[in-house]
């Protein structure tokens, strides 16, 4: 009986001199054993969620008493109470949070969803100790093809003409003042050919309402085209390029005259370095792109050039915004015939081009007829088919048609008020207007019109070339 008295009194002892005297257990300190770390609540633990409090303003920082001590700063917990001191190394200190651009920032809102990380792959792919910090994730969350090497230059903001549409402007291609100078130089660059004759202004000339007055064009060694160079002008908005569409955009374009043999008969390796060879240049390049001279970046430069040159605020345009007396008895008459003889519908205003492809017969007759888009797409529907030009500026952009066959704006309205030329391959859409039997009156008030489509459009002076 007394050894059973001596026992319960001797537990008593230790039970009450654990209690007083041993530290408490973790799970009073606010620390959760790493066994019990399963189910949902655990996964608010993993760097993801870590990543995600780091930056937020609405979560509080622990107090001090509740901080734990730096070399225990990475035991695994599933609560919120455990995420608390990795949250607090993990913050910015107040003068790194101001150096943050708040731009690039992650919004609040963003912040607070642990399951839709900012950079959820790099985040599974980096243990914990080497999770970026709040510092580096505005870097993660740009936007895909952003220019990250390259400097942001000035920014540009074109205006466009009264009458024209917002200007479509490529998300890896965006308009600097530095990019544009430097397109404006190249533009103008004879170096560009093999022989260093020819130049974008050569066949696009500023001064000839930025084509040029020949029926067809000149490359180098004096070899002559097939094609008429259209104009520039408005290019930026068309949906392909060239009369057949084998570019799809501007930057596409600018490098196919290059490694044309009959236009500039250059390779595009060879035009590269012949730039690559000139210091300014190498320097220009540098401080646009963050890069040296590239073909990429060659034909981003001019296209941003191309993409001022905009025509508009014509008295047409005028007369749509309200000014009665824009334009003339006969261009009003014009303007009637063009819309109710169906001419509108494949020169659709307000760019006046579809730039959709169609037979109009010209040019059929000859030997080796020219294939036209069927060259692009193979197709033998796309034999003769030309891509649509734009209106704007026609009455200053002499001769017409993909050939140049049309040497005044009469000869090319009265082949199209006749419905084009007949020929196997002719497009049905030509019947409309052929249906309106557009009489010869008609076709002079539609001259008329069509001189009312000219308007404003920059005349550029050669810069000074490197």
């Amino acid at each position: 009986m007394l050894q059973k008295t001596l026992s319960r009194w001797l537990v008593c002892l230790i039970a009450v001199a654990f209690l007083t005297g041993c530290p408490k257990p973790a799970t009073e300190r606010g620390q959760k054993p790493a066994a019990h770390t399963t189910g949902p609540a655990a996964s608010e633990a993993t760097p993801s969620t870590a990543e995600s409090a780091a930056p937020s303003t609405t979560e509080a920082a622990p107090q001090p008493s509740e901080a734990q001590p730096a070399e225990q700063p990475q035991q695994p917990a599933p609560s919120e109470e455990a995420a608390k001191p990795e949250t607090q190394e993990t913050a910015p200190a107040p003068a790194q949070q101001e150096a943050m651009p708040a731009p690039e920032m992650t919004s609040p809102a963003t912040e607070s969803q642990p399951a839709q990380p900012a950079a959820p792959q790099e985040s599974a792919e980096k243990p914990k100790e080497e999770a970026p910090s709040p510092a580096e994730k505005p870097a993660e969350s740009a936007p895909a093809g952003a220019q990250s090497a390259a400097p942001q230059g000035t920014p540009y903001e074109v205006k466009v003409p009264l009458g024209l549409p917002p200007l479509p402007i490529p998300e890896d291609n965006p308009m600097t003042v530095e990019k544009i100078e430097l397109g404006k130089m190249l533009y103008f660059d004879k170096r560009v050919s093999a022989d260093g004759s020819v130049s974008c202004a050569t066949c696009h000339d500023p001064n000839m309402a930025w084509a040029e007055h020949t029926p067809t064009s000149k490359g180098i060694h004096g070899q002559v085209g097939t094609r008429n160079a259209p104009t520039v002008i408005n290019a930026a908005y068309a949906t392909s390029q060239f009369w057949d569409g084998r570019a799809k955009t501007l930057e596409e374009q600018a490098l196919g005259p290059v490694a044309n043999p009959i236009e500039m008969g250059h390779t595009i390796e060879g035009m590269v370095q012949t730039l690559d060879g000139i210091p300014q240049y190498k320097e220009l390049f540098q401080k646009v792109f963050g890069t040296g001279v590239t073909p990429e970046n060659f034909a981003k430069a001019i296209a941003a050039f191309e993409r001022t040159v905009l025509s508009g605020n014509s008295p047409y345009d005028r007369y749509r915004a309200g000014d009665q007396n824009a334009l003339t008895e006969a261009q009003k008459r014009g303007l009637k015939v063009f819309e109710e003889s169906g001419c509108a519908d494949c020169h659709t205003p307000p760019l006046f081009s579809s730039y959709e492809f169609y037979n109009a017969g010209v040019g059929m007759n000859k030997e080796k007829p020219d294939e036209g888009r069927k060259a692009v797409t193979g197709k033998d529907e796309d034999f003769g088919k030309f891509r649509v030009p734009s209106l704007r500026e026609v009455a200053n952009t002499a001769p017409y048609f993909h050939d140049g066959s049309a040497a005044t704006l009469e000869e090319a309205v009265a082949v199209m008020a006749a419905g084009g030329i007949d020929n196997p391959h002719r497009s049905e859409e030509f019947d409309t207007v052929r249906e309106a039997k557009i009489t010869p009156e008609q076709q002079k008030d539609l001259v008329e019109f069509l001189k009312a489509l000219s308007g404003e459009f920059p005349k550029v002076e050669p810069p000074q070339l490197p």
